[in-house]
């Protein structure tokens, strides 16, 4: 088994045509302007978002892999440090600070998530907006067949061969812990190689609990990125949060 977030190069080519992001993160960072902090800042995909339009931007990330690309892409630019999103302690305030693309579920315990969120609170200034995006739990993709492989990424370009990510999952419904494996198709062949991670879920009832107890307020929620409401159809949970 191996961790894919010791993969910088293969996540890259994963997520290298993923933005839909970018419009929400970077209208809300030009709303309240820098500086700004990323949680879980990976490869630095977003943080060349934030980069772009001119803020000041750190990220920190547990993993070292990640970081190494991350300062080897923007280290010029941005500040990127080694720290635990569910307990960092920076000598600073930040404007935006936000946790993208799931990375909030790798917080496995509701303790861990609970410290990040106070953790983010205690860096965020007082007319600071925190953002925090996941998947609305979906019992079709927690529930699937057993030892299956299904289909994870659309095709994608990687050390000149066609590929995709192939993954099965076994759900634990009592810790609420999906644990995923995955696996790469290059040309039609599938890897031998497995690469492993897990993702707490969390339902929306729970995060506004969350969010609460860590004393923020929730100002907005969004069903998808382009601002659309979160309802019974959505397939995300985007919380736009101040301190209360």
């Amino acid at each position: 088994m191996v961790d894919i977030y010791t993969k910088p190069d293969l996540y890259d080519a994963i997520h290298q045509n993923y933005s839909d992001d970018k419009d929400l993160i970077t209208a809300l960072a030009k709303k309240v302007g820098g500086p700004v902090l990323e949680l879980a800042a990976g490869t630095g995909r977003l943080a060349k978002f934030i980069l772009d339009i001119g803020l000041d931007y750190t990220g920190i990330d547990s993993s070292d892999s990640f970081l190494n690309r991350a300062i080897h892409k923007y280290g010029e630019r941005a500040t990127f440090l080694h720290d635990d999103m569910r307990q960092f302690q920076l000598e600073q305030y930040f404007n935006f600070i936000f946790i993208g693309f799931n990375s909030f579920l790798h917080n496995l315990t509701n303790e861990d998530a609970s410290q990040c969120l106070q953790s983010v609170h205690n860096h965020l200034t007082d007319n600071g907006l925190f953002l925090v995006s996941i998947f609305i739990p979906d019992p079709s993709f927690l529930y699937r067949e057993d030892g299956r492989l299904f289909p994870a990424t659309p095709y994608f370009n990687f050390d000149g061969n066609r590929c995709r990510i192939m993954e099965s999952n076994k759900f634990n419904q009592q810790t609420q812990i999906n644990s995923l494996t995955w696996r790469l198709e290059r040309d039609g062949e599938l890897g031998l190689d497995k690469y492993t991670h897990s993702m707490r879920m969390f339902y929306p009832h729970f995060m506004d609990i969350l969010i609460s107890n860590a004393g923020l307020v929730i100002k907005e929620k969004f069903g998808d990125y382009d601002g659309s409401s979160m309802d019974e159809e959505s397939g995300m949970q985007i919380y736009v949060c101040k301190k209360a």
